[in-house]
């Protein structure tokens, strides 16, 4: 009788619902803008990749009777890569069963309180595989390894670390007599330049820090007073997946004072903070004193490998995606075990097309 009075003496409850980080309609990954190539193969473990990178001289010519100069064959180099694999479950008991879930009322049916449940579950997993993705792929352009973690964010000794030439990891004293931003900048783009890091497209994702420096930087101001198309009026121009990418965000199309190309300067900055596992300390995404360059053209993998799942019929099978989900029963009383598996890694085919800057601040003096 309580539950029918309950039901027939309020109105409807409202539900308010607000899971951050959740990837907005329409909008691309992090990691699909970053490493725009899928390799996607559901019976495969590893991921083999050959490389040949060659950076030709010009030929040259010969007096008559001398003999042709010898240019030695470059083969390249294989490399086959163990791809890890994510994996967690929430377990669906008789207690979670019978409690009320946000969203629908204390009279509502068993098998649509169950459909909410189960879709209230994928979403929240699928949030955390989301920034998992988003994370790593940040990281490999920041460091140029690969690093997944387990639990607590133990190292697993599965990190691929694709050996980035050391010349593309440079550091900047903002402290020092003369520092500017465009000093740094420029340094920074002069290190990925030398290693034939592309000059069309270029993205720059700047920290807190270094967007701090750049937006006070008196010149930056009265150009942006100035021309106001040196800030965000050429969109023609910027790359389209820019403005796609969620929590990617535009500040400007700059043009570093003395070098020709422009570049997009952006800041990453989802609606929340990075937590690595439950009850870690968030961090952001981008360190506050680090900025970040790379093109948004050059061949990076999103390479996806298979993972074993049950079937309805309890069967295991291999599938393939973003995320996979399965559900199984364990024991008696009976507890569904919904799974979210994933199984991938994200590799460059030239890891030398990134290049980081660690900026040294006042405060960090």
């Amino acid at each position: 009788m309580a539950d029918t009075l309950n039901q027939f003496s309020r109105r409807m409850k409202a539900f308010y619902e607000e899971i951050y980080n959740n990837q907005t309609g329409g909008m691309m990954g992090l990691d699909d803008f970053i490493f725009n190539t899928l390799d996607s193969d559901a019976d495969s473990a590893n991921f083999a990749l050959d490389e040949l990178v060659v950076n030709p001289h010009a030929v040259v010519f010969r007096r008559r009777g001398e003999q042709s100069a010898v240019r030695p064959y470059v083969p390249g180099v294989g490399n086959v890569y163990e791809i890890p694999r994510v994996s967690e479950k929430t377990a669906i008991t008789e207690v979670l069963r019978d409690a009320v879930v946000a969203g629908g009322e204390a009279t509502e049916g068993f098998s649509s309180r169950m459909a909410r449940l189960i879709q209230q579950i994928i979403t929240q997993h699928t949030v955390g595989h989301n920034i998992g993705r988003w994370k790593l792929a940040l990281d490999v352009i920041r460091t140029g390894i690969f690093a997944p973690t387990g639990l607590q964010g133990a190292d697993l000794g599965l990190s691929i670390d694709q050996s980035r030439d050391a010349s593309l990891d440079v550091t900047y004293d903002f402290t020092a007599g003369g520092a500017t931003i465009h000093n740094a900048m420029a340094e920074l783009y002069d290190a990925y330049r030398a290693l034939n890091g592309s000059a069309a497209n270029v993205i720059m994702i700047m920290g807190e820090e270094w967007l701090e420096e750049f937006e006070a930087d008196d010149d930056v101001i009265e150009y942006m007073k100035a021309n106001t198309a040196n800030v965000l009026l050429q969109r023609e121009m910027i790359p389209p997946a820019v403005m796609n990418t969620y929590g990617l965000n535009l500040v400007a199309r700059w043009r570093i004072p003395g070098r020709t190309f422009p570049i997009n300067i952006c800041t990453y900055d989802p609606q929340s903070q990075y937590v690595q596992y439950k009850g870690a300390t968030a961090t952001k995404f981008m360190p506050d004193d680090e900025c970040v360059i790379f093109d948004a053209n050059s061949t990076r993998y999103k390479v996806q490998r298979g993972v074993d799942v049950l079937s309805d019929s309890g069967k295991a099978t291999r599938a393939v995606g973003d995320i996979v989900f399965d559900q199984y029963t364990e024991k008696d009383p009976v507890e569904t075990l919904l799974r979210s598996q994933a199984r991938y890694a994200f590799i460059a085919g030239n890891i030398n097309h990134t290049a980081r800057s660690t900026g040294t601040f006042a405060e960090d003096s």
